[in-house]
């Protein structure tokens, strides 16, 4: 299952739940020169996720839910641009788990 929440893509398989950029943010973005991807462990909803440097902004893209990120793009530090990729094995940030139901089911399809 998919679901969307600020910019973000989200998909949930099993009990892991990996998220990326939208094509959107993508392209709001411009080409990414760096990525500053949380590290592992707890994170709450609207804590930094990472921070981007990119073309034309530098962000700070918060966590759409609570959880335990259990994976992060590590390709990511040495080749920011592959989060510009379409390819979603590529541009994603990080995997959570111990994400709580009523959290995911709250975000919007």
């Amino acid at each position: 299952m998919r679901k969307e929440s600020k910019q973000l893509w989200l998909e949930k398989k099993e009990n892991t739940i990996t998220v990326g950029l939208t094509p959107e943010l993508q392209e709001e973005l411009g080409e990414v020169n760096f990525a500053d991807i949380a590290e592992l462990g707890s994170i709450e909803a609207e804590d930094v996720l990472a921070e981007v440097e990119a073309s034309k902004t530098v962000i700070e893209i918060n966590a759409p839910i609570s959880g335990k990120i259990v994976e992060r793009n590590d390709k990511a530090d040495e080749d920011p641009s592959i989060l510009n990729a379409e390819d979603e094995q590529k541009n994603w940030l990080v995997v959570l788990e111990d994400v709580a139901e009523t959290d995911w089911q709250q975000l919007t399809e």
